[in-house]
């Protein structure tokens, strides 16, 4: 079965944190950086977020610092906790919120699409399989580290973007990703280094995924 290709970005500390131990993580990159970013929401047909991410920051989720399109706002969201005012259901761009089948949605109206379930929430492939009815052929997966995490585990991501600013958070630090562990090196998974790139003070590296 086909599916959208799904882009995992993220933006950490040299240390590899995404946020200090308050939670706190703007700014950890540079203006050059969040403008590049922007630069990749446009070329690709949506951005996803989850339900972490949506409550912590109450994000947009629109291309701004750039001339662009405006992609489709994706957010996983079982339990349709996203607010009726919510940044993402303004006007700004169309919005999809993904719930399970017997959410209390109906604050969410038309914005709604409802997924089946799996063991660890809504089931990706699913979600997938609807957006790529919808015409989605490319995902910007914008999450926090829970959501990277199961797609991770679920081998949904085809290619990592991160962002890494030349600054050191420490101990407490909040990670890129969650999920199970590797119980070993050897069980790490590993990626293929596409591309080193400078932008301003940071550096962005590209990469996809080893498979098999």
């Amino acid at each position: 079965m086909t599916r959208p290709l799904v882009v995992w970005k993220y933006a950490a500390s040299l240390d590899g944190h995404i946020a200090a131990k308050d939670g706190t993580s703007k700014w950890i990159t540079s203006e050059e950086a969040r403008a590049d970013l922007h630069r990749l929401r446009a070329e690709l047909d949506a951005i996803m977020v989850g339900s972490g991410t949506m409550t912590a920051d109450n994000p947009s989720l629109t291309v701004r610092h750039v001339q662009g399109r405006q992609p489709l706002r994706v957010v996983v969201d079982s339990n349709a906790r996203t607010p009726a005012n919510a940044r993402v259901l303004d006007d700004a761009a169309p919005t999809l919120i993904a719930v399970a089948k017997d959410a209390d949605a109906d604050h969410l109206g038309d914005h709604a699409i409802r997924i089946p379930t799996s063991d660890r929430g809504l089931g990706l492939h699913a979600l997938l399989k609807a957006l790529e009815d919808r015409g989605v052929g490319s995902i910007l997966l914008e999450g926090g580290p829970t959501l990277a995490g199961s797609f991770l585990d679920d081998g949904l991501i085809d290619r990592m973007v991160a962002y890494i600013a030349p600054v050191a958070i420490g101990g407490g630090g909040k990670a890129a990703l969650a999920g199970p562990d590797a119980p070993s090196i050897g069980d790490a998974k590993r990626f293929r280094l596409l591309e080193v790139t400078t932008i301003g003070p940071d550096v962005r590296l590209t990469a996809e995924p080893i498979r098999g």
